[in-house]
């Protein structure tokens, strides 16, 4: 990525990332027929289009989703080679929740810049000194810590009942210097007892066990302060074709079940949330955002 920042020969960027040229060239190729990298000539460099990526937050991004995207696979596939293949859940080792929770962090960066000013009072709420968001789900922490390097008042509570994924967060938190800010709970969202307590919550329906998912929005309903909102990812797996098949299966291996996000609005009202909405997925991401807003007394 760095390499092709700039336009290079074919003989020059395989010098820089260690590779002989003409590996370097077949390798550009694939990268040219996908529209990654435009050709001038003799060089190469990155479309337009992948200019968001050569930033570091980009990078990181995107290796976060390569890598996970490899390693997934390859756990998917040690599955039907030992046998006994079958749903477990989100339970993956360390390399696979981590490279999975620097993905995330592009979430952040999505709701400030779009999402958030379609929420009523819910940008000036995160910026008060009295600021708090749930993060239900919050796997190695990197999202609530995004969250915190974007609104420097607010303080986060983060659930995962995976231990594992909880004391890799926690050593990502001690690592950015923010355990006084993030308090990072061992347990389902189903065993929350906090009562008007955060202005903000997030859920990733995608790896939330659907049978789960209504006691968990009442909770998490309880848990807002009056005009707090609830944000609710779901994968966009509606309709034919080989996306919705793909992001299909991701959703059971994750949670053992598929949340769609007709079925989650339909929740959120029956838990009590108004001005529930699903919102039209972004142009080439595969989830849908569903919200809702706990009423204003």
């Amino acid at each position: 990525m760095d390499a092709l920042g700039t336009p290079k020969t074919a003989s020059e960027i395989g010098e820089q990332v260690g590779a002989s040229s003409a590996l370097a060239e077949a390798i550009l190729d694939v990268l040219a027929a996908l529209d990654l990298v435009q050709v001038a000539g003799d060089t190469y460099v990155f479309s337009a289009g992948m200019s968001t990526y050569i930033s570091m937050l980009g990078k990181t991004i995107l290796r976060g989703d390569l890598r996970a995207t490899q390693l997934l696979t390859e756990d998917f596939a040690e599955r039907f080679r030992v046998g006994g293949a079958s749903v477990v859940g989100w339970h993956y080792d360390p390399a696979i929740l981590q490279a999975w929770g620097m993905r995330s962090v592009e979430q952040v960066v999505l709701w400030t810049d779009r999402l958030f000013r379609l929420l009523d009072g819910l940008t000036e709420a995160l910026q008060t000194p009295q600021a708090r968001f749930l993060d239900v789900g919050t796997g190695v922490g990197r999202l609530a810590i995004a969250m915190c390097r974007q609104f420097p008042n607010l303080q986060v509570v983060g659930l995962d009942p995976y231990r594992t994924a909880i004391n890799l967060a926690r050593q990502n938190v001690a690592e950015e210097g923010l355990s006084d800010r993030i308090d990072l709970r061992c347990m389902p969202v189903q065993e929350l007892t906090d009562m008007k307590s955060f202005d903000l919550a997030w859920v990733p329906g995608m790896f939330l066990n659907p049978t789960s998912v209504a006691e968990g929005f009442h909770r998490i309903r309880d848990a807002l302060r009056p005009g707090g909102w609830l944000i609710v990812g779901t994968v966009a797996a509606e309709g034919e074709g080989i996306q919705p098949a793909v992001l299909k299966l991701m959703s059971v291996l994750f949670s053992g079940g598929l949340l769609q996000s007709k079925e989650a609005a339909e929740i959120l009202e029956q838990a009590g949330f108004d001005d529930v909405r699903m919102l039209p997925a972004a142009q080439g991401l595969p989830n849908r955002t569903i919200v809702g807003r706990r009423p204003v007394e």
